[in-house]
């Protein structure tokens, strides 16, 4: 992400996440991308989105909570909430099996905060107490329940649609100048009805990217890949925590999983088909969706075509058998 983006979100950096994000800690975050693995692959949108990653993210979602609440410890707890996200983020939530709820990724953030002398020493610095900073849930400007508008959904739907080449950044930057806080500061709502109509497309054709036949398969192939790399010991649970770049290593270092690795990043077509066959997968993910607020109602309330197309993609359930190739 060029800093044009971060500079959309807010006009500066504030001194103490500049700090924070020059920690190793948090540096390890440039190499595990926003798009779970995908990025290896020759699917579109996702092949041109190397290099897209939680570290981009991380600092937008910080940026956009400072930008409406000028709150030291929220801004920090909106900066940290992906520090614990794994190696191609929530391939590991597959992995375990969690396809509808996704949070296997959050459940070190704790512990991993608790144990970075770099971030303590930081703390300390500029007077910040680390029980305010350990779980951005506490702060519903940062995140909130769905369908509602959090920084974080904020941040990863205008950033996604421009790298999905959805929108561009005067366009996604126009949207931004709509966002404010409601009157109970519990979420941000936007100012214009066209404004929140736009947005709320943009989110559809995101989300659409998001559970795609291609994208559920490819997160499941991964799962699968990883789970046999760490039970063969080519890898280990710890090398979770480290780099895509480190662990992308191992695996084509090895002669269990190269082979099985550099298929993946070939994958380019998925087939389908309404019942099992061999190779082919039936596979569930979590779908997201946002129905922000304009003028004291919800988008989804006041325009009924736009809601049958959420409707939609909300109804599919996934029932069919896929393969890619």
């Amino acid at each position: 992400m060029s800093n044009s983006l971060y500079n959309l979100y807010h006009e500066f950096i504030p001194d103490y996440v500049q700090d924070i994000m020059k920690t190793s800690f948090f540096q390890r975050l440039k190499d595990v991308g926003m798009n779970c693995g995908m990025e290896y692959t020759q699917f579109e949108p996702f092949k041109d989105c190397r290099g897209v990653s939680r570290y981009n993210h991380s600092i937008g979602v910080a940026l956009i909570v400072y930008h409406f609440t000028h709150d030291k410890h929220q801004t920090i707890a909106a900066l940290l909430h992906d520090i614990a996200t794994p190696v191609f983020a929530h391939v590991i939530d597959f992995m375990y099996h969690d396809y509808i709820h996704q949070e296997t990724t959050e459940n070190l953030t704790e512990e991993m905060i608790q144990k970075s002398l770099e971030l303590q020493s930081i703390f300390e610095y500029y007077h910040i107490d680390s029980d305010k900073v350990m779980n951005y849930h506490d702060y519903p400007i940062a995140d909130n329940d769905t369908p509602q508008l959090s920084a974080d959904r904020l941040e990863y739907t205008l950033s996604n649609a421009v790298y999905y080449k959805i929108m561009t950044k005067e366009e996604i930057g126009n949207i931004y100048k709509h966002v404010q806080v409601n009157d109970s500061k519990d979420e941000l709502i936007f100012d214009d009805f066209k404004i929140a109509r736009l947005f709320t497309q943009v989110m559809l054709k995101c989300s659409l990217c998001y559970t795609s036949d291609e994208n559920r398969y490819c997160m499941e192939y991964l799962a699968r890949l990883m789970r046999l790399a760490i039970n063969h010991h080519v890898c280990s649970y710890d090398d979770l925590y480290t780099t895509e770049t480190q662990v992308i290593q191992k695996l084509i270092s090895h002669s269990l999983t190269k082979e099985l690795y550099e298929n993946y990043t070939h994958f380019h077509k998925v087939l389908r088909s309404s019942f099992p066959q061999t190779g082919y997968l039936k596979v569930n993910a979590k779908k997201r969706y946002i129905n922000p607020t304009v003028n004291h109602q919800r988008i989804l309330d006041i325009d009924s075509k736009l809601n049958a197309l959420v409707q939609e993609y909300l109804s599919d359930n996934f029932e069919r058998y896929i393969k890619a190739i």
